[in-house]
């Protein structure tokens, strides 16, 4: 499986639990880890590796310019890094035809390979919806979607690499940027909606993007553990997006404790074995 993480320094630690959490739930995966920064340095990427431990994995950086997208918006808890995952049918290499990107805010509990392979028909991207309701509806009027059915969390994407590469152009970028800025409240993830408009799959965000809003949902369904026992047996990815994080003391909600048990678990070593006879 080829996984897509964009980040700079300030979310190493939770970029390592995240693949902590995917060196368990995907331990018999060969992961190929693409990294795209422009600040990591090799102190960064040992702390990666031994996050990886647990799995057949490896790690493969992209660095790209400091200067890119110096200029755009961007918010206290979105950096311009999080822009690079816009350019990714450009830097990842030929042999890559599509890739799941990650946000490091994650966790992975369960495997991904049912969810890696989905067909992606004439979509170019597979993700989960952000919002719900009247919020929803407002996202794609300020931003004039006009074919997507929802409004989509970038947060996790299945891509298809092999047709992006068809449709991408930088400048298509830039011309979202330029025109939209006034209205982009949620930076790139806004633009990845208006670029993108119409060949986006929705898939339910209970399977990969779960996070305390969809949580609560469940709530006013099932009991707690109830809901609990279906995250563990049906959700993919959990995601603390927004400014509510679960390495902080003031974490609001019920998903914390999964991702403080990845925060802690230690891989196993992974030994290649060469001949099952030996």
């Amino acid at each position: 499986m080829n996984i897509l993480v964009t980040l700079n320094s300030g979310y190493i630690n939770p970029l390592c639990t995240m693949l902590r959490s995917l060196s368990y739930s995907s331990s018999d995966e060969s992961i190929a880890l693409y990294v795209a920064h422009s600040s990591l340095e090799q102190d960064d990427f040992d702390k990666i590796n031994a996050a990886l431990s647990g799995l057949d994995a490896e790690v493969f950086p992209i660095r790209l310019s400091s200067s890119l997208f110096n200029t755009a918006s961007t918010q206290k808890r979105i950096s311009k890094e999080t822009y690079y995952r816009l350019f990714s049918p450009l830097f990842l290499p030929e042999c890559v035809d599509r890739i799941l990107y990650i946000d490091p805010d994650t966790v992975v509990i369960n495997s991904l390979k049912s969810f890696y392979y989905t067909p992606f028909g004439e979509n170019l991207i597979i993700a989960a919806k952000h919002f719900d309701g009247a919020v929803d509806l407002w996202n794609r009027k300020r931003l004039c979607l006009k074919s997507s059915p929802k409004y989509i969390n970038a947060g996790v994407m299945l891509m298809n690499i092999r047709a992006l590469r068809e449709v991408f152009t930088p400048d298509r970028v830039y011309s979202v940027l330029d025109k939209k800025v006034p209205v982009l409240f949620l930076d790139d993830q806004d633009v990845l909606n208006v670029l993108y408009d119409g060949r986006i799959k929705i898939v339910t965000e209970y399977k990969i993007n779960l996070d305390e809003r969809s949580f609560a949902r469940l709530l006013k369904h099932c009991s707690l553990e109830e809901s609990l026992e279906f995250v563990r047996s049906n959700t993919l990815i959990i995601h603390y997006n927004g400014k509510n994080k679960p390495w902080n003391a003031d974490y609001k909600g019920y998903l914390q404790n999964f991702y403080l048990f990845f925060e802690q678990y230690s891989p196993l070593p992974f030994v290649r074995c060469y001949n099952a006879e030996a």
